[in-house]
């Protein structure tokens, strides 16, 4: 059998990880449901470790029974081979680039690394989980070469292009043994459209092959975070920006569509921005090739930490909105838009879907004991 080679790339520094990858998303983090599903070793520090959303951090001199506390993945020394874990990608996707972080660790992190991938087309994975045993004999797809780690630096890897195909899991190795603080997977979300072109689906989701082209600030959180499944984890993975002080001030951001469709309602998520939601929002549609707005919502009010469900009227639906623009009026956070429609009129609305049903978290109703009314919009 022919070996398949990794994938060339470039080394990214790490004063520039960040930018090089903020069109992506990252595929791994756990607070969207990564999971390491199984290890050679974790007697130091559990593997799991290495997915969390935010930075390392470091307890000098604090000890623990297994030796001193580490905010990572570490392995026993002496390893005759090499140590490997397998994670569960939170959502399939194509995938970019690696971020591998060695924070603090500065005599013990592991010398080499390499990434492999696995896509599990038939999700046997979730029904029948395989053993550690069977996780081993997987024919693993190369992506990242065996490449060197320095100690407590942040390492980027950046393909030339992307994966042709979406990967559902991948397996990090390192060697002989050793540790690293994170480990982030930079890619973009499977593409979905339904087969029944009436079917009505969020026409502004990643997963659906949309994108943020443009937008006015990103100062605690970036727009494409409203893109995203599920409801979030909390603040970190919305759409938030600095607190304006001029009159009439408004953010913007615009997302162009996967592709172009007719949109029957809208949902804007506040989730977890209590005391920092907008007073209201507007959006606006475009044609393709139109520079003439349709006012999907105009100035709605919104609600904090709370779906906020908005019907278009009927007239506009039958217009085919290729671009959104999203008007935070006038500054705050947003978690998620929804632009709910279909391909072709008329729209379908799928048996199962929750189109327009909350899905309340744990404190959606208790956060707060005060009633929060809109109130007037000055603009």
């Amino acid at each position: 059998m022919t070996k398949i080679p990794a994938l060339p790339y470039q080394v990214v520094k790490a004063d520039k990880i960040e930018e090089t990858f903020k069109d992506c998303i990252d595929l791994a983090v756990s607070k969207r449901g990564g999971k390491v599903l199984t290890a050679t070793d974790e007697w130091f520090a559990e593997a799991q470790n290495i997915l969390n959303d935010h930075a390392p951090i470091t307890r000098p001199d604090h000890f623990v029974p297994s030796g001193a506390w580490f905010d990572g993945w570490q392995t026993r020394r002496h390893n005759a081979h090499y140590d490997w874990c397998v994670i569960e990608l939170a959502h399939p996707g194509t995938i970019e680039g690696f971020e591998i972080d060695t924070a603090f660790l500065t005599g013990n992190h592991a010398p080499f690394i390499s990434v492999e991938g696995f896509k599990d087309t038939s999700n046997a994975c979730k029904t029948k989980p395989r053993t550690h045993e069977q996780w081993a004999g997987v024919e693993w797809t190369p992506l990242l070469e065996k490449s060197p780690l320095e100690a407590n630096i942040r390492h980027g890897y950046k393909f030339e292009t992307p994966t042709d195909d979406f990967f559902t899991h991948v397996r990090f190795c390192m060697y002989p043994d050793g540790g690293v603080s994170r480990f982030r997977c930079f890619g973009k979300l499977q593409t979905f459209y339904p087969e029944n072109k009436h079917e009505m689906h969020d026409l502004a989701a990643a997963s659906s092959g949309s994108t943020v082209t443009e937008f006015s600030d990103a100062h605690y959180g970036h727009p494409s975070n409203m893109l995203l499944p599920g409801r979030g984890h909390d603040m970190s993975d919305g759409w938030e920006t600095r607190r304006s002080r001029t009159p009439g001030h408004v953010d913007f951001a615009v997302i162009k569509l996967g592709r172009p469709g007719h949109v029957a309602s809208i949902e804007v998520d506040t989730a977890h921005y209590k005391g920092n939601a907008p007073k209201a929002v507007s959006i606006a549609g475009f044609e393709i090739g139109s520079d003439e707005p349709i006012m999907l919502l105009d100035q709605k009010p919104l609600l904090p930490h709370r779906q906020n469900f908005f019907e278009v009227a009927g007239d506009l639906t039958d217009r085919r909105i290729a671009t959104i623009r999203v008007i935070m009026i006038p500054d705050g956070g947003i978690k998620r838009v929804r632009i709910w429609g279909s391909s072709q009129l008329p729209a379908v609305q799928p048996e199962d879907s929750l189109i327009g049903f909350r899905q309340e978290l744990p404190d959606e109703n208790t956060w707060n004991i005060r009633k929060h009314e809109p109130t007037a919009i000055r603009v």
